[in-house]
């Protein structure tokens, strides 16, 4: 078991072992978890690093957000083409294939489109290996038997941890949530209607939502103003209810969301968690700079008017290449990762050490000075 270094802080943590009503700052960023605003396996970390937890977080090097949008015009095929085309280019320098997690839903359907509309199945089939299990199949039956069964070599997500030896390049579909908003979303739905999340933030839908979740109206009130303090800071406009949650995943949730499966790996492959072995052998498709400027820029390619259109600009992408209209039209937003990630012995925390931990005295990471000891009662939308 580590000994924590006073000086480290976690790149990602369970909240669950942290929440505490000890202190008002830290009760009031407590109740986000509590009434299921986010779950308590988040880590929120500020990548604009404007805003500081109550417990130590360390923003992880390259996750800054970007704030040059100049000159940016890239359409979102193009994007994934051009992400596709530089992971092929490592797999070839290195002699290393790729591993594609792939799960049926939209985000991993997008990633393999990318690849094959690269190269043919003749160059890609001893390249590319699919990680898949039952439920990849039946997310999306037209797409495996087409385009899959028979073509390439298929091993068992089940268990994914053997692929974390250094036998190949890791490729995820993770982020493509964060880019195109946020699955609060269907939980916002619940309650209201999409004309009133496209409406302006400063119509506090946002307060009302947490409010409406069970979160006392202090607490809501003080989230949602440190909210618009955050986003009335960001390098992109954020003009409605949709905007300002897709701006909290966008913003707090990426670094999370990348680190979540390193989490999970069998204990004999923590060893070979340090930079250099990362930036060679795990990869996320949509992690790139690139795909976080197209989302700054183009809020109004997210979402139409229904949850189903969710991601549509993704599902247009996947048509393209399989002229498969159903799935374009009816398919929406599930969770993936959950069979991976039940029965498993998980530790609570990586720290900046690349150190693991399965017990935290949290009151070494306890920083008492944080955003949540700050009155943002004077800070209002501007009109």
């Amino acid at each position: 078991m580590p000994t924590p270094n006073t000086d480290s802080k976690f790149y990602i943590a369970r909240t669950t072992d942290f929440l505490d009503n000890s202190s008002k700052d830290r009760a009031i960023w407590s109740e986000f978890y509590e009434n299921g605003i986010i779950v308590t396996g988040v880590s929120l970390v500020d990548r604009m690093q404007k805003i500081e937890f109550p417990y130590g977080f360390k923003l992880y090097d390259g996750f800054e957000l970007p704030t040059d949008l100049s000159n940016f015009d890239l359409t979102y095929a193009q994007v994934c083409d051009k992400r596709a085309s530089e992971l092929l280019k490592q797999s070839d320098e290195t002699g290393l294939p790729i591993y594609v997690m792939y799960s049926g839903g939209i985000d991993s359907t997008t990633v393999l489109v990318a690849f094959l509309r690269q190269r043919e199945y003749s160059k890609l089939k001893d390249q590319l290996i699919i990680l898949l299990n039952s439920d990849s199949i039946d997310e999306n039956p037209n797409f495996y038997y087409n385009h899959i069964r028979g073509k390439f070599k298929i091993e068992s997500s089940e268990h994914i941890s053997y692929v974390f030896d250094g036998r190949g390049i890791i490729v995820g579909g993770e982020h493509n949530d964060q880019v195109f908003g946020t699955d609060i979303v269907g939980k916002l739905l619940n309650i209201f209607t999409m004309e009133d999340i496209k409406k302006s933030y400063k119509t506090e839908l946002f307060k009302t939502f947490l409010i409406k979740k069970g979160m006392s109206e202090e607490a809501a009130d003080y989230w949602f103003r440190l909210m618009v303090w955050h986003a009335e800071q960001a390098p992109c406009e954020i003009k409605s209810t949709f905007d300002l949650f897709w701006w909290l995943n966008f913003s707090f949730k990426w670094q999370t969301v990348w680190f979540r499966l390193l989490l999970r790996i069998d204990a004999r492959y923590h060893k070979n968690l340090n930079q250099a072995w990362l930036d060679k052998h795990y990869k996320h498709f949509f992690t790139s700079t690139d795909f976080q400027k197209w989302s700054m820029l183009n809020p109004d390619k997210k979402i139409h008017d229904t949850w189903t259109s969710y991601k549509f600009t993704a599902k247009d992408y996947i048509y393209d290449y399989t002229k498969d209209a159903f799935y374009r039209d009816n398919k929406d937003k599930r969770g993936s990762l959950y069979r991976l990630f039940i029965h498993k012995n998980t530790p609570i925390a990586i720290d900046d050490n690349w150190n693991y931990f399965y017990k935290i005295d949290k009151e070494q990471y306890y920083q008492p000075t944080n955003s949540f000891s700050i009155d943002y009662k004077n800070v209002n939308p501007k009109p």
